[in-house]
């Protein structure tokens, strides 16, 4: 599928679809490894292929508060517009040339096949999840719309770094959404992720508009994030838009890049009493 999210600068084509906003030259790819220049247009390299299915109870998205107690369709992709040194799925989020090799041998699954297997199987809801769903904005988008019709309810696991214009077309058909909101501050984004907050406040704002049913999410990593004041500026933006809205506090583990300890189970706990000050619904999780 090619994207309409591009614009023609000079010889070059600059992708728009996430904040990046990559300039490719014929055959080059953004930073995200997915979507790439062909034949003066924008494609996803990876278009139809899955990285994994399961059915999952809708709490592991997470999602308390919507269809609580259900079993929901999962499925996931590769690649991702961030590049987070924490990352809890970097196998399937961050892609080498051994890994795309790899990736190609796997079966395409149009829009219509996975739609027709939820029908088949009598599943309510759908969750695009695992790694950055909006990479593959236009197979999500015609997924949902298929949904949409036919009265399956859809999900989107995302970091929300995604621009305006695409992300205000797809929440139209996304029912609900679990949005990580990484840190209070934009020095994280850019040091740790590659990436700028503003964007992702901007689509937690969208969502709330479109009236999709969001639950935001944050991991909580020593050294890095986890200073109270970090919780106090999270969710005073949350409470803003609505003190309904849920808050999930999640306790990291060591993973990818970074080898720091996991996080104190007591910094959750303060973490979990200082949201509840502006917060109504407030979760911990990964306390295992």
């Amino acid at each position: 599928m090619k994207s309409d999210f591009f614009v023609l600068e000079g010889e070059k084509i600059r992708c728009v679809l996430c904040p990046n906003k990559c300039l490719l030259d014929e055959g080059g790819f953004g930073a995200c490894k997915v979507r790439m220049r062909k034949d003066g247009k924008i494609v996803n390299y990876y278009d139809g292929i899955i990285s994994a299915t399961n059915l999952d109870p809708i709490e592991k998205k997470p999602l308390y508060r919507f269809m609580p107690g259900s079993k929901i369709f999962s499925i996931g992709f590769f690649g991702c517009t961030l590049n987070c040194k924490f990352c809890q799925n970097h196998t399937i989020s961050q892609i080498n040339s051994e890994a795309s090799a790899n990736i190609l041998k796997n079966k395409k699954y149009s829009p219509k096949e996975i739609v027709n297997y939820l029908i088949k199987n009598n599943l309510p809801s759908i969750a695009f999840t695992y790694s950055e769903p909006t990479l593959y904005f236009e197979w999500v988008l015609e997924t949902s719309q298929l949904c949409r019709k036919n009265g399956i309810k859809t999900v989107l696991v995302t970091n929300g770094y995604l621009n305006e214009e695409p992300a205000k077309i797809l929440l139209e058909y996304i029912d609900a959404a679990n949005i990580d909101l990484k840190s209070a501050k934009d020095e994280f984004y850019v040091k740790i992720c590659s990436g700028r907050i503003e964007p992702v406040k901007k689509f937690i704002e969208i969502a709330f508009e479109k009236k999709v049913h969001i639950e935001i999410t944050t991991l909580v990593i020593p050294q890095t994030n986890d200073k109270i004041e970090e919780c106090v500026e999270i969710t005073k933006f949350i409470a803003n838009l609505s003190e309904n809205i849920p808050f999930h506090i999640s306790r990291y583990f060591p993973n990818y890049k970074f080898n720091i300890s996991e996080t104190p189970k007591e910094t959750i706990y303060r973490w979990r009493d200082e949201a509840k000050k502006r917060l109504k619904f407030v979760y911990m999780g990964n306390m295992f």
